[in-house]
Parts: structure tokens; C-alpha cells; sequence
């Protein structure tokens, strides 16, 4: 059994109108789409800030909201742990207090103690919110949900209000937190490369309705190729492990090859961190070419071609999955097809570090 089913329709006044079914296993699961998509409409849905105009929601083998039975479960009896995109904490607690508040007598025990090293919230459990910065509020807040033991945890748009030079840090508590206590996730998100790290699945969601589902990887790949051929958002993000330092730079390893970072780049020696590019960054050569001054030259097989009106998108297997575009004429002129090696050209300077 699916830990969300949903199925509702809401209209609002101005006549956007909501009308989406879709299932959500446990893991962590994305709510993606454009702003206006109708995400948080799902999420207020979900969490009863709104209710439905018609339809029902299903949280394991319990219906929160049937509207045909007149039945629509108050958010305190939900059993779901919900971080909005503002935080809302309780500005008159401290951090401590507001992460004892609410916690639900017989729900999922989390101890108290690692919950606050894991988020590393020691040192904060005697302020108040307004002393904290945005990752802090957003650490706190995760807290708070996860401390009543929720079914369900729901996030709105997590790292959307948080300073850029803290994402990265309140994405890796965000990891360390699902791994930890497995707690079933639907978040909302429009970006695409937080959607690709956190999520295990995601629901595409577009002008009020779902439009695709499926494993993260394949399900925005497929989306972002066929559904908007003129302008495709794709991009690539890559995992980097074992950062070491190489004269003026650093590098880490994509599986057993070696990919080199800008200059300007400073992440921490020895550790893990995710690089995004765009496929037209991609230079593809059917061989090893010296003379250049490209750094980055990865061996790749290719798995797949999407052929476009105007241009080719050729999927690369690295040792991680990545996408190359290219011109329709250079398909034909190198011949590329699927279980052919190539060698994929990248500019150090094209990549940018996202943690």
C-alpha cells in the first residue's frame, strides 16, 4: 500500500483550478514544477490548511479527507509533520521550547538527544528564533516536525528562503535526517538539482495537474526532454567524492575518473560534493584528443539518443549518469549510437559547485 494517495480538486477565485491524483511510497518523494504549478496548493491540501472542493486523501490504510463522507480530519489528528517555506516558529519560545511543542503522546519515539546532534542544535536550544539565522529556523523547524513522530513529514520549498553560502550545509542535515529516522518525505521544489539529490521519486506537477511520476532521474529526464523540446531546463548533476588538492585546484573522482573543479572552488579535502553543468557544456570526441586545454575529459558509453527538431541530446554513462547536446549534424558525422564510446570534453570553468 502507497503511504500518500491523493485525489482532489480545489478551485481558487481567480479560477486556477487543482484537479490531481497521484501515489507516494515512503522514502522521500518531490513535488516538482514552475511557481503557480499548484505544489503548495497539494501540500495545503495535505496538511489541512485548505480543504478540497471534492476528493479524498489517504495516509496508509487511514483517510484524512473524504469529502463524499463528509469527513475531513483536523491537522492535529493528521499525525504529519509539516516545515513550512517561513519556518512559523513561535517567536515567544525558545528553541528548546519550540522543539518540545506539540509532541504527540504514543507517536514514533525520537530521541531528543541525537535529534539535537545530528541537526546540531546544541547550541542553540536557549535562543529565540529571532536571534537565528534562516538555515538555523529551517533546523529547528525540521526538528520540531520530526519530534512528533509524523506518518508523513511534508516541506514547502526547504531551502528556498535560506542564504546560498548555508544551503549546502542545511542540505547535508536535511540527508542526514532522512537517513537517520526513514521518515516517509513529500517536499516541494523548483529546483531541479535539490530535487535530484534529496529525492528517491517525484511527482511532476504542471498548470494544476500531474503530468509525470517515477524514479527522480529518469522521470525529469524524460520531462524536461519531451515535454519542453524548445527549451530544455536539463542539467547535469554529478556526485564527487574524495576531494584532494592538484597544484592550483581541486579534484575528486567520478567513479575511477578524475574530474577537476575551477580554481575559485575551496570545498573541504578528503570530503563529497555534488558539481551541476549544462549538456551544451559537453564537447563529445570519439577519441582522446591532446593539445587542448580542457582539463575535464571523462570516457563515456552512450546509453540513449533523444533526437529534437533542432538538436540531439545523447545520454552518457561515466560512471554516473550525465547529458550531452549536440547538433543533429554532429550525431551523424561521429556516428553516435547506443554502446559506443566517447569522450566527454568539459570546461572546468563551466562547472558550478552546488555543495
Amino acid at each position: 500500500m502507497s503511504r500518500v494517495h491523493f485525489d482532489c480538486r480545489y478551485r481558487y477565485a481567480d479560477g486556477f483550478q487543482l484537479n490531481s491524483t497521484f501515489s507516494a511510497g515512503d522514502g522521500v518523494t518531490a513535488l516538482f514544477g514552475p511557481s503557480g504549478a499548484g505544489k503548495s496548493t497539494i501540500f495545503a491540501l495535505i496538511a489541512g490548511v485548505l480543504r478540497p472542493d471534492s476528493g479524498t486523501i489517504r495516509l496508509k490504510d487511514r483517510i484524512i479527507v473524504d469529502t463524499a463522507a463528509r469527513l475531513c480530519l483536523p491537522p492535529e489528528r493528521r499525525q504529519i509533520g509539516v516545515v513550512f517555506q517561513d519556518h512559523l516558529l513561535f517567536p515567544h519560545l525558545t528553541v528548546k521550547q519550540n522543539l518540545t511543542f506539540g509532541r504527540r503522546v504514543g507517536a514514533r519515539p525520537i530521541d531528543f538527544s541525537r535529534l539535537i546532534e545530528i541537526l546540531e542544535l546544541g547550541a542553540l536550544l536557549d535562543r529565540w528564533p529571532q536571534t537565528l539565522s534562516g538555515g538555523q529556523r529551517q533546523r529547528v523547524a525540521l526538528g520540531r516536525a520530526l519530534l512528533r513522530g509524523p506518518e508523513l513529514l511534508l516541506m514547502d520549498e526547504p531551502l528556498t528562503a535560506i542564504e546560498q553560502e548555508l544551503k549546502d550545509r542545511v542540505l547535508n542535515f536535511l540527508e542526514r535526517a532522512f537517513a537517520e529516522w526513514k521518515t516517509p518525505t513529500l517536499f516541494v521544489s523548483h529546483d531541479q538539482a535539490d530535487v535530484r539529490r534529496l529525492a528517491e521519486n517525484v511527482i511532476v506537477v504542471e498548470a494544476g495537474k500531474v503530468i509525470d511520476s517515477g524514479p527522480t532521474a529518469a522521470t525529469l529526464d524524460r520531462v524536461l526532454l519531451t515535454r519542453h523540446p524548445h527549451r530544455p531546463a536539463l542539467i547535469n548533476l554529478l556526485h564527487i567524492q574524495n576531494l584532494h588538492a592538484v597544484e592550483n585546484h581541486w579534484a575528486g573522482h567520478v567513479g575511477e575518473q578524475t574530474l577537476h573543479l575551477p580554481a575559485s572552488v575551496e570545498p573541504r579535502a578528503g570530503g563529497n560534493v555534488y558539481v551541476q553543468f549544462l549538456p551544451h557544456d559537453i564537447v563529445l570526441a570519439v577519441q582522446s584528443i591532446s593539445g587542448l586545454s580542457v582539463r575535464n575529459a571523462l570516457h563515456g558509453t552512450v546509453r540513449e539518443i533523444v533526437a529534437l527538431s533542432d538538436r540531439t541530446f545523447v545520454a552518457l554513462d561515466v560512471g554516473q549518469f550525465l547529458w550531452a547536446e549536440v547538433t543533429p549534424e554532429a550525431v551523424r558525422e561521429l556516428q553516435i549510437h547506443p554502446g559506443q564510446s566517447l569522450m566527454c570534453l568539459i570546461k572546468s570553468t563551466a562547472i558550478r559547485l552546488v555543495s
